[in-house]
């Protein structure tokens, strides 16, 4: 069974505002939201996955965030997803994580030190469950800081069909400007390996619905970028070309239950009154608050992310360098005779640092589900590592 709920909150004091819309494609309500997908892949073309099957076993996504140990920076490569082939050895997965922040981060100029925070659950379906990793490649180019792609997969040849019911989470998300530029205004005294300032990033998966042997979905991505004290990188972002690659998960299911809720607010914090400070506060725990209502009677369910949105510095045109950004879905709570869960939801953005040049103003939104099983096995994993400026792969067995 499958059901959408809505939760909106109000804040209060410092952490302001009313959110009063699904978390979900920014581009649903604007006609000129970019279609700009030019590959759609499984994650078996490239040596690094060995299988294009559908299998029992998955990592299932409920939190991904990576931040900087000193500076705020300008974001040049953002991502974190875990690297499975479509029937995975749970020993031999490992978590992509890639964060570069300009020539500032890289040693090239200043050298800084990125962390992953990353949350999962290791699920063994039983046979009950069928998983099948995949990704859409999105191109995002100036003005359009989203794109999106509807997307077509054969349930048969993927060994997905004959399930009872279907639905597509969001399992990981990169972000690159590391990228050819075809505009020809595009200036020639900046290098798009540098990155731009932000105003926020986002991506997630739309409903997922079956005609026969043949499964629907969107996949979008945001990435917005917006002028700070840089002439020569406020002139390159109004011409940029940049590249989201949206990691998704297909899950089929025979018994059990999904429940979808959407979950946003608003935050506005002062600027920063002391030099190097590292962190603002996160939202109160009481807006973090999500309650979920599933199906009575299942012993064991599983968090996991369809949908995630960060909009900041909503009252200027402005950007700024980043700090953090980190959604965070955990449940605290689950009792199997009423079905009620309870999530603690955290959208974290900050561009705290020596130098910060916008209050910091975080709309965020998300949409999570609550995946209840009627058998297997569901056990939850949490990475938090520092890594060098960079990529890397860190092992998600042994982390917790």
């Amino acid at each position: 069974m499958l059901r959408n709920f809505n939760i909106f909150v109000a804040g209060f004091a410092v952490f302001l505002g009313l959110f009063a819309a699904a978390c979900q494609d920014p581009g649903d309500d604007d006609d000129s939201a970019s279609p700009a997908a030019e590959e759609f892949d499984d994650d078996s073309d490239d040596d690094q996955f060995a299988s294009i099957d559908s299998c029992f076993r998955a990592v299932v996504t409920s939190g991904m965030g990576l931040s900087w140990k000193w500076l705020n920076h300008r974001i040049s490569l953002w991502g974190v997803y875990p690297r499975q082939d479509a029937c995975p050895d749970f020993g031999d997965i490992e978590l992509a994580a890639e964060f570069v922040g300009g020539n500032w981060s890289t040693g090239q100029t200043l050298t800084d030190t990125p962390s992953v925070d990353y949350r999962y659950t290791i699920v063994d379906g039983d046979k009950s469950m069928a998983f099948l990793p995949l990704r859409a490649t999105l191109w995002l180019a100036a003005p359009e800081d989203e794109a999106e792609a509807a997307l077509e997969i054969p349930l048969a040849e993927k060994g997905m069909d004959g399930y009872e019911s279907y639905l597509v989470l969001l399992n990981g998300l990169e972000l690159s400007t590391d990228v050819p530029q075809y505009d020809p205004e595009y200036p020639a005294d900046y290098d798009p390996a540098l990155g731009y300032t932000s105003r926020g990033i986002g991506a997630g998966v739309g409903d997922l619905n079956v005609d026969g042997q043949t499964a629907t979905f969107t996949a979008w991505a945001r990435f917005d970028h917006g002028p700070a004290d840089r002439d020569d990188m406020n002139r390159a972002m109004a011409r940029a070309r940049t590249k989201a690659v949206v990691h998704v998960l297909i899950v089929g299911m025979n018994g059990g239950a999904a429940t979808m809720t959407d979950h946003g607010y608003d935050l506005i914090y002062d600027p920063p009154s002391l030099l190097f400070q590292s962190k603002y506060e996160h939202a109160p725990e009481d807006m973090r608050r999500v309650e979920i209502d599933g199906d009575a009677g299942y012993e064991k369910s599983f968090i996991a992310l369809q949908s995630f949105n960060f909009d900041i510095f909503g009252s200027t045109h402005n950007g700024d360098y980043i700090r953090d950004f980190s959604v965070q879905a955990l449940m605290t709570d689950y009792d199997p005779g009423s079905g009620k869960a309870l999530v603690d939801l955290d959208g974290y953005a900050s561009n705290a640092s020596l130098l910060t040049y916008e209050q910091m103003e975080n709309s965020f939104c998300a949409r999570v589900a609550l995946i209840q099983i009627p058998g297997g096995a569901a056990e939850s994993g949490h990475i938090e590592s520092e890594f060098e400026t960079g990529e890397t792969l860190l092992p998600l067995i042994g982390n917790d």
